[in-house]
């Protein structure tokens, strides 16, 4: 018998499992410690060694216990896990650990490049789907590009315990003494599951939803701004045109964050402040200034807070049609320069300034606001001797 004459039986093949069930269960058992009552994680498979949900079937439709998912991953699947509508799961999925900065401290796993994170958090904040810019809540998707996002509505993160291959590129760039871990998604952050709220997401993410706030605002505002000045002026006077730039010097910067202008708050810190479509932003007191409000709080009338239109509000609480105001923003702006020469002031400014004067009172007042005629003249030559031209 000779060797060609031995049938050759092919060799049996292994299947290499890099999933760790363990570590899902680890993590499973954190997950729910502390879980808000009636919380049951949404667990569901996903391919081997990917991240896609199995084919054939919604990863809606294919909830799984945690056994079920347990087991699955002992035959090499992934699992997936969701934040859903009907429950407070938050996940911060941390694409890029440097842009998003500290996160508050949670139960975490390192993502199979080692290089970002999952945090995972419960949340009371309100429920938001679909355009999310006017409300400030955790509960909400929030795209933050290669930094990240928040998955908190229907959103998935591969859970811990899965394993996705990294290429020959991904490995080179994970850290020295995190190579053994390559692929895998393992367990960072063992501390119990806090609860988070919006104001406690790193600013890279809440900078998403400001920034589409800025822009909504900005279609919406500026219309009814425009109308609103011109019925309190129609005399023409350049201070109702003033813009954002004329008074502050700033121009539009979407999506930058700087510190605001020392008039508005007396300090500040490096980011609390933007410019977009000539409206400036206070994100310290979520408010936003035109031309004119801003001209109030430098001005020294008002501060921001009152001066400013609430983001969720409906106006200043400045009255522009107020005599003294009117007076006091105008004389300001011309002696700043930021009007032409022979800019008329604004009349009702004027009527202040003869009532201040004593040059004639309420009772002397035409329909009850127009000066007598003679009275306008001897006011105009009074300021001139104050080194004021009312323009009149």
């Amino acid at each position: 018998m000779t060797l060609n004459d031995i049938d050759i039986m092919p060799a049996a093949r292994v299947l290499v499992v890099n999933t760790n069930p363990e570590e899902f269960k680890l993590f499973h058992d954190i997950l729910t410690k502390n879980a808000p009552a009636n919380y049951q994680p949404f667990y569901f498979p996903l391919e081997k060694g990917g991240k896609n949900p199995l084919p054939n079937i919604s990863w809606k439709n294919n909830r799984k216990t945690f056994n079920e998912a347990y087991n699955l991953m002992e035959q090499g699947y992934n699992i997936g896990i969701a934040a859903t509508a009907t429950d407070e799961l938050c996940i911060m999925d941390a694409d890029d650990i440097v842009k998003v900065g500290d996160m508050k401290p949670t139960l975490t796993i390192m993502s199979r490049k080692q290089i970002g994170k999952h945090g995972f958090y419960f949340t009371k904040d309100e429920l938001v789907t679909g355009k999310s810019a006017e409300c400030e809540s955790a509960k909400q998707n929030i795209p933050a590009g290669d930094a990240g996002e928040i998955r908190a509505v229907w959103y998935y993160v591969v859970a811990c315990g899965s394993y996705c291959p990294c290429t020959a590129d991904e490995i080179d760039r994970i850290p020295i003494e995190d190579k053994e871990y390559a692929g895998h998604y393992r367990l960072s952050g063992r501390t119990d599951v806090v609860s988070i709220t919006y104001s406690e997401l790193p600013q890279v993410y809440k900078d998403v939803i400001e920034s589409g706030r800025e822009t909504e605002i900005a279609k919406s505002i500026k219309r009814k701004h425009a109308a609103n000045t011109q019925k309190i002026n129609t005399e023409g006077s350049a201070i109702w045109d003033l813009s954002i730039y004329n008074v502050t010097g700033l121009r539009d910067r979407p999506g930058k964050r700087f510190g605001i202008p020392t008039e508005f708050h007396g300090s500040g810190t490096d980011n609390d402040c933007s410019v977009t479509d000539g409206l400036l932003h206070c994100w310290r007191h979520k408010c936003y200034h035109t031309g004119l409000t801003a001209l109030a709080v430098i001005a020294g009338i008002a501060s921001c807070s009152e001066a400013g239109v609430p983001h969720h509000g409906h106006g200043s609480s400045v009255d522009f049609k107020d005599r003294r105001i009117q007076f006091e923003l105008w004389v300001y702006a011309y002696n700043h320069g930021l009007l032409p020469i022979g800019d008329k002031i604004p009349y009702q400014g004027l009527v202040y300034y003869v009532l201040n004067k004593k040059l004639c009172n309420e009772n002397q007042l035409i329909d009850g606001w127009k000066l007598p005629g003679f009275v306008p003249r001897v006011a105009s030559l009074i300021a001139e001797k104050e080194g004021i031209n009312f323009g009149r």
